[in-house]
This record gives structure tokens, sequence and C-alpha cells, in this order.
């Protein structure tokens, strides 16, 4: 049986390492052709794609640079042998020149894949990459995170304050830097536990000797002059109990 080959170029808007990796990924693949894809990125793992009507094998895995795979098509005579299809990848600036070697294909087969090729990978992948991945080689510009909100730079502003060491310049706070959110924490915590200790200790100090002092002697004062006006009284009854006896002496006479 005679075969054919077919040789496609194109030049698609992405760079070489991502339309490497979207080529031997499932689902990069499919968004990126239109039909289904399953696809194991090792070399000697089957693949198929465009809804199971292509299928082959990974031959061949070069970074950036090469696909080798072994690939027929449900189209394919059954006593066929699997074709040989070489991607190559050439970066072109910002884009990715194809090259596309199809070779080992059964005899009058060969146009009709070099059309479905344009049709379906090219075309498809052009319009995919334009519109909906960035090349990595520009990426997108850094964001910088907004400054934190006024009460954390107060609170920083604060806390040396209180140390009685220099307050911090205020630009790293500005920038938005990892360190700011960890001070605005910390510094916080620090003046509020001064003022709880010192209004503590003064008025539980003042109040407590002046009331206690005062009246301690109006009570005591009282208490001793009801006990020695009673004492007198009570010595004073016994002097009736002597005349008595003065009286019996005058009856025996």
């Amino acid at each position: 049986m005679k075969k054919e080959a077919l040789r496609v170029t194109a030049t698609i808007p992405v760079a070489p390492t991502t339309l490497y990796f979207a080529w031997i990924d499932s689902a990069h693949h499919s968004a990126m052709t239109g039909g289904t894809a399953k696809i194991d990125p090792n070399v000697g793992a089957k693949f198929t794609a465009w809804n199971g009507y292509i299928t082959g094998k990974l031959v061949i895995l070069d970074l950036g640079r090469r696909i080798v795979m072994s690939w027929r098509t449900s189209d394919f005579p059954r006593d066929a042998s699997d074709s040989r299809v070489e991607v190559h990848f050439e970066s072109l600036g910002t884009s990715t020149r194809i090259l596309i070697l199809h070779t080992e294909i059964p005899e009058g087969q060969a146009e009709q894949y070099k059309q479905g090729w344009m049709e379906k990978y090219v075309n498809p992948m052009r319009v995919y990459f334009s519109k909906y991945l960035p090349d990595p080689r520009n990426p997108p510009p850094r964001r910088i995170p907004p400054p934190p909100p006024d009460d954390e730079e107060e609170e920083e502003e604060e806390a040396p304050k209180a140390k009685g060491k220099k307050a911090p310049p205020t630009k790293p706070v500005v920038k938005g830097k990892a360190p700011s959110p960890s001070v605005a924490k910390v510094a916080p915590a620090k003046p509020a536990a001064k003022p709880a200790a010192k209004p503590a200790p003064k008025p539980a100090a003042k109040p407590a000797p002046k009331p206690a002092a005062k009246p301690a002697p109006k009570k005591s004062a009282p208490a001793k002059k009801p006990a020695a006006k009673p004492a007198p009284k009570k010595a004073a009854k016994p002097a009736p109990k002597k005349s008595a006896p003065a009286k019996k002496p005058a009856k025996k006479k």
C-alpha cells in the first residue's frame, strides 16, 4: 500500500511552551480545538481527540520544542498501520511558528487531512489563544495591594511613643508590605495594658484609711461613761442593815 505525506505551517499568537502544554492537556486541547480530547501527558500513553475520531500514542515529548505521536482516524483502513505526526514549535517573539509533518498516510487521504489540520486545529487555536490565554512572556503588571486604613497607622505611631522610642517611618505602611499588618495587631495590646495598671491602685489607697480612722474614737467614748455610773450606786445599799441589831438590846431591859 502506498503512503502519502503532508506539511502544514502556521503562526499561533502564544508562546511555544504555552502551546506545548495546551496540546498535551485534555482540557486545553478540547477547548482550543472544539472537540473532546483525552490525553495522558506521558511518553507511551494513548490519547484520543475530536470526540474519538483521532486516536494514537505519544512517542516523543520534547518540552516546548516537539511532540511526536502515532496517529490514525476512524477513516483509516483496518489493515493500515498508524501514521506519524511531528509537531514542531519555533518561537517568533510573542508568537509561535508551528510546523506539522504528517507522514505514512494511507493513499488518497493526505489532502483530506491537510484541510482538517487547518480547519480543526490551526484556525481554532488562533482564535482561542488570541482571546483567552495571555502570553507568559508578557505577564500582566504587578498588582500593588492598597494601603491599610488610617486607624492602623495611628496605632503604630502610638506604640513606639509609649516605650520612649522614635516612631518608625510610615513609608512601609503606605506601600502595603507584609510587616505592616503584623505591627498593627501587636501595637494596640501594649497601650491597653498600661492605662489599666495606673488607675487601679489610686482609688483603692485613698478612701480606705479616711473612713476607718474617724468613726473609731467616737464609738469607744460612750461605752466607758455608763459603766462608771452604776458602780457607786450598788455600794450604798448595805448601810441600812447595820441599824437593825441596834434595837435588840433595848427589849431586854
